[in-house]
């Protein structure tokens, strides 16, 4: 017997939602509007939408045949409950017949057989893929039941359909338009492909997805009264599937629970392909960084432990932050490098920097030849890059093409791999490692990170950095130390420079001098550790933990304007004559002295 399979109303049939009731003449012809998408096209949107996050991070892609009409081209026969003409399919079927018996209970599902229980032609292949450029990771097909009742007849109950997804580890080597997958074979979870390979391979599928329809699931009455629900034979399918090693989850397109837990159910398949992040390093307080708060530790340590690695450590100068980000890059970088590698690229940032300098472009190749030259970033993209002092580069226009990556998501650049080819592919940037990247295609390694250093004294600068960039990044400020009398203690034992005991009773003089100077400009430790190291290079008999002496006063004076007082160039009058009263007095200087301290700091005022 033949039978066209009852369907769905067609596409002009089809009720629609109040929104889509929308008529149009043209020429006395009626114009149908879209269809609605309560059927199993609408579980095909729903299942490529949700799949769509766990592909992109990767740059993988979702491959599927016949998931665009309801209408089914080819007959099939109830006799059989395969197609009427199989030899019409061969390796493009329109829909991947999958048998269930109800004969039995609970019925069970299986490739669709003969009577003689043998295979029918093609019944392993669901159908076929355009795989051209290597990347599909995630194949779909749409299912169609024949399901068997009594008398070895069948039916094709309509509106049952399912979307089936394989997940592969790695995306499938590249192949051609229309590549057939072939050979199914649940109990081993393998399905057969060749690409452009000679010879046709075996391929482990990690992840099946059963999507059910979006349709009307109305019970199936069998001949003996009894019903056959659309569950249970979903039931009979995922059984079936869940026979062989990959792992086989059924989703309704409806629950929008069901949807987010199939992105996570991918991500993790697609993860488990890939070399993993490196795991989250604990950062200890280190000892070379006197003076950073433990709530900065705090800070790295729990944005590392919620996957970020991308910081931008701001403060005043001199705080430590370039110290700091060496200290956490040196972390993240572990101990995968080559020996005698640094474990981190470190760059200066400058005025005339562009994109070029860090992601790369064209460059002469040689006598009338151009090509891509990848940049700094790209060319040492398995480890760290600190970008230090970003406030001195235009920093949207260096980092904007980064903006995709750092917010996990792949980005083309502008530079062709043929130049003077206008269909060559462009060059990519992957945002996370990917075994399977193409030629043109740039993936960090496990290691990468990107760690930035900003001082926040040139205001104007700072109005550079776009909110874009600002969410990207965690953002830790670096002040200045909580107690600078400790400070300068804790530094004096560090350089060898304590004359006496270690007693913060004792008079402090450096650290008066650094506090007055902070109320109108905040200055780090970096000029305090100068200060000592240049003072004592002058006079290594100098009791820093003392009043000063004349000599004393002498030595301070003049070291004050080679460490402090270029950092405060640009203060107002009031300030400056503020800060030269203040520490004349904090250090007893006599009239001539302070005069001289007084001279100095009203040459920085405007």
């Amino acid at each position: 017997m033949r039978l066209l399979r009852a369907h769905p109303l067609s596409s002009a049939e089809a009720p629609l939602p109040t929104a889509l009731k929308l008529y149009a003449v043209t020429k006395g012809n009626y114009v149908a509007t879209a269809p609605t998408q309560n059927n199993i096209l609408g579980a095909e949107s729903a299942a490529k939408a949700a799949s769509s996050g766990a592909l992109r991070p990767l740059a993988y892609t979702r491959r599927s045949s016949g998931t665009r009409d309801l209408a089914l081209p080819e007959a099939t026969s109830v006799a059989s409950g395969y197609w009427e003409t199989p030899a019409n399919i061969s390796s493009k079927p329109p829909r991947w017949i999958i048998q269930i018996d109800a004969t039995v209970t609970p019925a069970t599902a299986s490739l669709a057989k003969d009577a003689t229980g043998h295979e029918m032609p093609g019944a392993g292949t669901p159908g076929y893929i355009n795989n051209g450029q290597g990347k599909c990771a995630l194949a779909a097909f749409r299912v169609m039941p024949s399901v068997k009742t009594a008398n070895a007849a069948f039916v094709f109950p309509p509106e049952w359909e399912w979307i089936i997804q394989f997940a592969f580890a790695r995306p499938l080597p590249p192949g051609t338009s229309g590549d057939a997958l072939t050979d199914f074979t649940a109990g081993t979870s393998d399905i057969g492909y060749k690409g452009r390979a000679d010879n046709k391979a075996t391929v482990r599928i990690a992840r099946m997805c059963l999507i059910k329809t979006m349709a009307a699931r109305d019970p199936l009455t069998l001949p003996s009264g009894a019903q056959l629900t659309y569950d249970e034979a979903t039931e009979a399918i995922r059984a079936w599937l869940d026979t062989g090693p990959a792992d086989v989850e059924v989703y309704d397109p409806n629950l929008p629970a069901d949807l987010a837990r199939m992105e996570v159910d991918l991500a993790a398949t697609f993860a488990a392909g890939v070399p993993a992040v490196a795991a989250p390093v604990t950062l200890a307080p280190s000892p070379e960084l006197i003076g950073i708060p433990d709530n900065v530790y705090k800070l790295i340590n729990a944005a590392l432990g919620t996957g970020k690695r991308h910081f931008v450590f701001h403060g005043p100068p001199g705080t430590g932050k370039t110290t700091l980000a060496e200290y956490v890059a040196e972390q993240i970088a572990g101990d995968d490098l080559s020996d005698g590698e640094a474990p981190y690229t470190l760059l200066t940032g400058s005025a005339s920097w562009n994109s070029q300098d860090l992601v790369g472009g064209y460059q002469p190749l040689g006598p009338g030849r151009m090509g891509f030259i990848p940049g700094a970033m790209l060319r040492d993209f398995h480890k760290p890059i600190i970008i230090d002092e970003l406030n001195r580069c235009p920093i949207d226009k260096v980092i904007g093409p980064l903006f995709s990556v750092l917010s996990g998501q792949s980005t083309s650049l502008p530079y062709r791999v043929q130049v003077e080819n206008p269909a060559s592919p462009c060059y990519r940037i992957l945002p996370k490692p990917n075994p399977a990247k193409a030629d043109h295609e740039f993936a960090p390694g496990s290691n990468w990170a990107m760690l930035c250093t900003l001082n926040q004294v040139d205001k104007t600068q700072l109005e550079q950095i776009s909110f874009a960039l600002s969410r990207r990044f965690t953002w830790i400020r670096i002040g200045i130390p909580e107690d600078p009398r400790a400070f300068v203690r804790e530094m004096l034992a560090k350089l060898g420079l304590l004359r006496g005991a270690n007693d913060a009773a004792l008079p402090n003089p450096i650290a008066d001098m650094w506090t007055i100077v902070n109320r109108h400009r905040e200055l780090g430790g970096a000029p305090v550790i100068d200060f000592l190291r240049l003072a004592s290079g002058i006079d290594d008999t100098i009791d820093f933990l003392a009043a000063p002496n004349a000599a004393d006063q002498d030595t301070f004076i003049l070291v004050m304007a080679s460490t402090f007082l270029p950092l405060l160039d640009g203060i107002s009058r009031a300030e400056a004559m503020e800060c030269s009263a203040a520490i004349s007095q904090a250090w007893g200087l006599p009239h001539v002295l302070a005069a001289d301290v007084d001279r100095r700091f009203m040459d920085l005022a405007p």
